[in-house]
């Protein structure tokens, strides 16, 4: 009878050199990218994070009724997670202008917690 060969112990893998991200520094990282949009007929530079709520505060402004509210929750919920977690690194500016005037005086939305 022969006798069985030994398991070969595998070596460990090294490592690749680069350390890994955290999800956060990953998500700042996108968020933070700059995008070219048009904004007012005009090309502006903007955050992913800024064109994203511009398109959340025309569909909270311009929508369906439906699209309307959840857009308008979702802008709300974003201020409240931005209040609570603020780190002065990404600013987020509301423009005051005659559309976000006009939204204002049409009535305020509840907030669903």
């Amino acid at each position: 009878m022969k006798a069985r060969p030994k398991a070969k112990r595998r070596k460990p893998r090294p490592s690749r050199g680069m350390p890994q991200e955290s999800t956060v520094v990953v998500v700042d990282r996108l968020l933070a990218r700059p995008h070219l949009i048009t904004l007012n007929g005009e090309p502006q530079e903007v955050t992913t994070i800024e064109a994203i709520l511009l398109q959340l505060q025309q569909k909270a402004m311009f929508g369906s009724d439906g699209a309307s509210k959840r857009a308008w929750q979702a802008m709300l919920k974003y201020h409240d997670f931005a209040v609570r977690h603020a780190d002065r690194k990404l600013k987020v500016r509301y423009v005051e202008n005659d559309y976000t005037r006009a939204f204002k005086k049409a009535g305020k939305v509840k907030r669903n917690g």
